[in-house]
């Protein structure tokens, strides 16, 4: 390990340089100039030349009517007799049109100021995820007799639903690299500044639009006002029934299958001391929305929520519009199955919409939470790893938002995926002004770099003396 953290100390200077000329590349499949396929097949492309620079076995994998092609790559020492570890990331970003004005440098410049690399796709998930090429290099430099496969898998399709990575995990597409022993992600954020973490849980999500039909065209709100239910004012009484005057859930049985979390790990989110002022203070707001029995992390990470994402219906004219729009977005928690949530909003929402008016749903989609356990033998190697990058102690937490992708590559490997953020949450992903510390940038390399050999340590060490 040693000769392999020299190597990147010595050599960091130049991964920064290959990490800008990642991020220069507009590899965008979300917002404006989503049609450039040219751009997001180049970055395919310099990442395939990377992987095969370095001896692997790379190829770029199109799936189905997908333009946005997968990159796959093994590592050259690669053997069925060995279990694999998967590295996931991503390639493509997100636009730059939200607002575009308010970039203070141009997003694909790949500009250095102040510490940080500021560009699109800095940390949200070039970033990341060429820290961990980075990484196998370093290690693979030095020792070529490691007791397990190392295979990338890095999507073009993240930022728009990761249609063609679902296709290729269904279509049995990583059979041939098993069996597994873990994944790896980096596509979340570390606690806080100098604080490194290894995320165990995720919520789920369970997403719908929905749609309310009455007239069969807008109608003027005088001459037909009274006599026609307004499908503005059904939407919101409708959704206004999925909650009680407090603006807590209070569709039946939404909360039956919530598993409470324990004792030891609601005194371990106390123990982090999250400052509700300075949260408050960045969001902007005067005060918080609290649950009486939880605190601000415990809200934020392990309670399931409902949210009213968008409404969309008529004019600032006096019409009565012919439908009214909205979208809706449920974080789950484990023990919640999506399908039946989204069954239970649906029900809830249909008893309220009156004889003369008519709803539909679309754009559903969903994915149930993920969690590690905490016991798991990997888990501890994990940390040592963080600990060894960072120079600090890491912390076990969870994160609030979903990442689909993980709970389908762990249904299908069977393994655990262990969830390594590099980057922080005040990064600005998918804003203006997205940064990476390139100091992070070394630490999330020399912690992939400790990853590989505590694994290999683990994996070496006599069973009686495993953790």
């Amino acid at each position: 390990m040693d000769q392999a953290l020299e190597f990147i100390d010595t050599n960091l200077e130049h991964a920064i340089e290959e990490l800008i000329e990642f991020v220069r590349i507009p590899s965008i499949s979300a917002g404006a100039n989503t049609d450039g396929s040219a751009e997001i097949e180049r970055a395919a492309d310099y990442l395939v030349n990377k992987f095969t620079k370095l001896e692997f076995t790379a190829e770029k994998i199109f799936v189905g009517a997908s333009q946005n092609p997968l990159v796959v790559a093994r590592d050259p020492h690669f053997s069925a007799h060995k279990k694999t570890i998967l590295f996931y990331g991503h390639y493509d970003v997100q636009g730059v049109d939200n607002p575009r004005h308010a970039w203070t440098v141009d997003p694909f410049e790949g500009e250095k100021r102040d510490g940080y690399l500021i560009a699109r796709g800095a940390s949200d998930n070039k970033g990341p995820t060429f820290a961990h090429i980075k990484g196998a290099e370093s290690v693979l430099r030095s020792n070529t007799d490691l007791p397990f496969n190392i295979l990338f898998v890095v999507e073009g399709e993240e930022e728009c639903g990761s249609g063609a990575l679902d296709a290729f995990i269904n279509g049995g597409g990583l059979t041939e690299y098993e069996p597994f022993l873990c994944t790896v992600i980096s596509d979340t954020s570390m606690y806080g500044p100098e604080q490194p973490s290894l995320t165990l849980g995720l919520r789920g999500i369970s997403y719908l639009e929905v749609t309310v039909n009455g007239p069969i065209q807008d109608v003027h709100s005088g001459l037909f006002g009274g006599t026609i239910h307004n499908p503005n004012t059904v939407l919101i009484q409708s959704l206004g029934n999925l909650f009680d005057e407090s603006g807590n859930i209070s569709i039946p049985g939404f909360y039956d299958d919530v598993i409470a979390i324990s004792e030891e790990e609601k005194e371990r989110y106390v123990t982090l001391n999250a400052n509700e002022d300075q949260y408050r203070q960045k969001l902007g707001v005067t005060s918080l929305k609290k649950a009486p029995g939880f605190n601000l992390l415990e809200q934020r990470w392990t309670r399931p929520t409902l949210d009213i994402n968008y409404l969309s219906g008529g004019s600032p004219r006096t019409v009565i519009p012919a439908e009214a729009r909205g979208a809706l977005s449920a974080r789950l928690v484990p023990g919640q199955d999506p399908a039946r949530i989204e069954n239970l909003i649906k029900e809830t929402i249909r008893r309220s919409i009156p004889s003369g008016a008519n709803v539909t749903f679309s754009r559903e989609h969903k994915s149930p939470a993920y969690l590690l356990d905490e016991n798991n033998p990997l888990v501890q190697p994990t940390l040592d790893a963080i600990r060894e990058g960072f120079k600090t102690e890491p912390v076990l937490t969870r994160e609030g938002g979903s990442i689909p992708i993980v709970t389908s590559i762990a249904a299908c490997t069977g393994v655990p995926v262990l969830l390594i953020g590099f980057g922080q949450i005040t990064d600005n992903w998918h804003g203006p002004n997205e940064k990476f510390a390139l100091a992070d940038f070394h630490r999330g390399i020399r912690t992939s770099i400790a990853f590989l050999h505590q694994v290999k340590e683990y994996l070496e060490a006599p069973a009686k003396k495993r953790p």
